[in-house]
């Protein structure tokens, strides 16, 4: 235990770093980077596996590698009903601040076969999520999503994401305190309340309205009427970003 105690220190400590670098240094993301490499070995990350691989349907997933280089087709899903999971994440992906999926960021980090699709696979349905969940693209939004991630799967890049979105939100708007921690707050509720979200094979019911896929899934929660809420003070599309391709590392 002594032995791996450096590592520990090392990689929270770089993890941390990187992350806190994002509130004074906007486009800077190598020291999360460098802090993902030794924290995906950490116990934290570990549990988080087990919780993912101890979902029925989320290790059905990664046995068959279900659509593991899938190219989501735009042309049809703008074409669907309004209202369907399919266009509404059309729409939602082409709000000018939205990152594209093919524009994150890639993390060089590879670790298993297994592990990897599994990154690459929550790198696409993130944003099915803020659909689902109703979670604008907005720093609180992320707040919102990392706080349903901890709740779902004990994530712990997201948690030490929420405790940045807390550093950052003491140091620069502490008038909107209860606001960001009735976000924190109603997106773990959300996510506790939730069936499991991450084994869904969401590409096979892009034409279901999403009101029906809240039902089914149990998404219940005033935070549909969250994208009236205004954007934190100083918030730039930097910033946004910079969370979109911290959360695509996962």
């Amino acid at each position: 235990m002594l032995r791996k105690l450096p590592r520990l220190i090392l990689a929270l400590a770089t993890l941390l770093f990187g992350l806190v670098v994002l509130i004074f240094r906007r486009n800077n993301l190598k020291p999360v980077y460098r802090g993902l490499r030794y924290f995906l070995e950490h116990k934290s990350y570990q549990q988080t596996l087990r919780i993912l691989r101890n979902d029925p349907a989320t290790e059905a997933l990664i046995r068959e590698r279900y659509h593991e280089f899938y190219s989501v087709p735009w042309d049809e899903l703008k074409q669907l009903a309004p209202g369907t999971l399919g266009y509404e994440f059309y729409q939602f992906m082409n709000k000018p601040e939205v990152t594209p999926l093919e524009k994150l960021p890639e993390s060089k980090v590879e670790i298993t076969p297994e592990i990897d699709y599994l990154r690459r696979r929550i790198r696409l349905i993130h944003d099915i999520h803020h659909v689902l969940t109703g979670h604008p693209s907005s720093e609180l939004g992320e707040m919102g999503i990392s706080a349903f991630y901890v709740a779902q799967i004990r994530s712990p890049l997201n948690a030490v994401l929420l405790a940045v979105g807390l550093i950052k939100c003491t140091l620069k708007c502490p008038e909107r305190m209860d606001e960001l921690m009735e976000v924190i707050v109603e997106g773990y509720a959300m996510g506790k309340k939730a069936k499991p979200l991450f084994g869904q094979k969401y590409e096979e019911v892009w034409s279901v309205p999403v009101t029906d896929l809240r039902q089914r899934y149990r998404i219940t929660s005033s935070i549909h009427d969250f994208v009236t809420r205004a954007p934190l003070p100083d918030e730039k599309d930097e910033d946004l970003a910079d969370l979109q391709a911290v959360h695509s590392l996962q």
